[in-house]
């Protein structure tokens, strides 16, 4: 079932009176300032309009002028005077029109200024609000929860119900529905409240469509709710995921992939009225832990955040492999996934700032010299969804090693900052308690079935480059019938550092690791590197090349793989996001007894044409023989 939520299109009337004496000039007596007719506040939504009225206290009758801050953002029309000799009392009127768009909450301040007095004025300041739609679902245990993007499989039914609005005297009109594109799937007995959406047959690869719900009070007021359909494997604990280039128009991210995640305020699941924002361009990373979102994309969100006993404001750090951060406080969101829910999960919200790349008030520990990545562009991503194999960020092997557990000097990933100003660039890092820990959030699901014991990332086969590919990132291992662990899959279990080992060319790569927000494989070897993309290698000629995964204590397999000419590839496949033969030279610590990196990174080209199992340490999966498998694991 879906539901969408919405303001009513109510006017509002404002009275502004201004404050003085009586005197030969224009002078405003009191200053009262009511609102009427809309009992949520001094509040106008997109599209609406709302009439402020000054009653003014001249002698000389003149009236006043009026002005609106922000310039051009709306209308102010019909200007009314009404003159009162007898008590020297103009009263006057105008009515302002917001826009009919609106992506954020803004402030508008209307300003009546006196005619025979200019330096004599009173103000009004509301707030314009978006018209927030809200597309809701019920799950199988008849739960209203926000509608995130969906995935389902041909053939299959969606029972959709929604309606308009107004939070303060309940429901007011229904909905129209209608689909685009129009031909994929129908539409089923649709009325004001409720439709049913069948998911095409026949169909031989992922179709996305969209179902669209529009008010039928005003026409601008719609909710939308992307559906990807898969030939099979589709359901509620599946997120469509799409190597498509990344969110930044202009700026081509190589070998990412994405998807879409809903972020609302807390206690959103039930709830008639939550505000949530949908954030896409979420780049998948099985390499790290926790959702980090840019401040930047969830403009109408306010997230609580963390504190100690003191008030100040618990701030969170990662250090990227480029040599970049991101920096913000640990803040508490419910997330919806496919339709997987997370209630109150501990996310980084990553601080904005004027100038991008820097924020003030960060630790030397944490920025060590870098450059902050706080906007899309630097990013890459809107938002980082971390599904690797931990349940928080600062846990390794069952150790959490920022809780003050294991050692007494916590790294530097959470640090307590005075909330006006910040932290001081000498500040040491602080023990910090598990549970607000920045989450995994695949440990918090508690939506239908228990799929809370890690992942599965399907990727299509590519020969050597696509222009895009669409997969499914699904939730749980062996709790529904669409998250089975393939029999033939092989388990390789992890050491004290989450690491198994790699055997290649001659070296034991002890440190290696599984990572979807790697773009390429990287792997320590002679091969030449590029001239102009110098993070890669450009051999003159495609090289085939295998290697062994061996797990800690069980897993083996060989691993065949190809590196192409990066420049090449780049210069001669404009607009293609997905590579299947890219790699580099590892880069990263520790070093080998020789000098060498002891880290084979399998990025993105190794999910390619393979289902990737990510189990959680802490949460046991049962195996396809009926025996229990404690995480950490990687298995494909």
């Amino acid at each position: 079932m879906r539901r969408i939520v919405t303001t009513a299109l109510l006017t509002g009337l404002f009275l502004l009176a201004a404050c003085g004496r009586k005197a030969n000039t224009a002078q405003f007596e009191s200053v009262t300032v009511a609102l009427f007719s809309n009992s949520e506040g001094a509040q106008v939504q997109a599209g609406s309009s709302a009439t402020v009225t000054a009653t003014v206290y001249d002698q000389n009758n003149q009236g006043v002028t009026w002005t609106m801050t922000p310039l051009n953002f709306g209308t102010i029309s019909g200007q009314t005077s009404t003159n009162q000799p007898s008590t020297s009392q103009t009263v006057a009127s105008v009515t302002y029109t917001a826009p009919s768009t609106v992506s954020a909450n803004t402030a508008v301040t209307i300003t009546a200024t006196s005619v025979s007095n200019p330096s004599i004025s009173t103000s009004l300041s509301f707030t314009v609000i978006p018209i927030r739609v809200t597309l809701f679902m019920v799950n199988d245990f008849l739960e209203l929860i926000p509608a995130a993007s969906q995935a389902m499989s041909q053939g299959q039914q969606l029972l959709l119900q929604g309606w308009v609005i107004n939070p303060t005297s309940g429901v007011t009109s229904g909905v129209t529905w209608s689909l685009s594109p129009q031909n994929v799937g129908a539409l089923m007995s649709p009325t004001s409240t409720t439709v049913t959406y069948v998911a095409p047959t026949g169909i031989s690869a992922p179709t996305s469509v969209s179902i669209i719900a529009t008010s039928t009070v005003n026409s601008s007021a719609t909710a939308s709710l992307d559906i990807t359909v898969f030939p099979s494997g589709g359901g509620f604990n599946v997120a469509t995921v799409s190597v498509n280039g990344g969110p930044v128009p202009g700026q081509l991210y190589a070998n990412g992939v994405f998807t879409s995640v809903t972020l609302c305020n807390l206690q959103s699941f039930g709830s008639y009225s939550p505000t949530c924002q949908t954030i896409d361009g979420v780049l998948v990373d099985t390499g790290s832990y926790g959702l980090r979102v840019l401040q930047s994309e969830i403009p109408l969100l306010k997230l609580p955040t963390f504190t100690d006993g003191n008030g100040n404001t618990l701030e969170n750090c990662a250090s990227l492999v480029d040599g970049s951060y991101l920096w913000g406080p640990v803040s508490q969101a419910d997330i919806y996934i496919g339709g997987e829910f997370g209630g109150g999960v501990p996310v980084q919200v990553i601080s904005a700032s004027t100038s991008p790349g820097e924020v003030a008030g960060v630790p030397d520990g944490c920025s060590n010299g870098g450059t902050a990545a706080n906007t899309p562009q630097l990013l890459g991503a809107n938002a980082i969804l971390g599904i690797g194999p931990e349940p928080t960020d600062c846990t390794v092997s069952g150790s959490n090693y920022c809780d003050g557990s294991t050692q007494g000097s916590p790294p530097n990933l959470y640090y307590s900052c005075f909330s006006a100003t910040g932290c001081n660039p000498g500040d040491s890092p602080v023990t910090v308690n598990a549970l607000d820990q920045i989450t995994n959030p695949v440990v918090s699901f508690t939506t239908l079935s228990v799929d809370d014991q890690g992942t599965m990332l399907q990727l299509p086969t590519i020969s050597g480059v696509a222009t895009s590919v669409t997969g499914q990132l699904v939730f749980g291992i062996n709790s529904e019938p669409n998250n089975s662990l393939d029999p033939s899959a092989t388990i390789f279990t992890l050491d004290s550092n989450d690491h198994f080992t790699t055997i290649f060319n001659g070296q034991s790569l002890t440190s290696s690791f599984i990572d979807s927000g790697s773009s390429a494989l990287f792997f320590p070897d002679s091969l030449p590197v590029c001239s102009v993309h110098s993070r890669f290698f450009c051999p003159s000629s495609l090289r085939n090349l295998s290697a062994v995964n061996q797990g800690a204590t069980q897993g083996q397999s060989s691993v065949n793989f190809s590196v192409d000419n990066a420049d090449g590839l780049f210069a001669n496949n404009p607009g293609s996001a997905a590579f299947g033969n890219l790699a580099g030279p590892e880069e990263s610590v520790p070093t080998c007894s020789g000098g060498t990196s002891c880290s084979f990174d399998w990025g993105l080209p190794f999910f390619f044409g393979r289902s990737v199992y990510t189990a959680i340490d802490g949460q046991t999966v049962s195996t396809v023989s009926g025996t229990s498998q404690p995480g950490p694991w990687w298995a494909y």
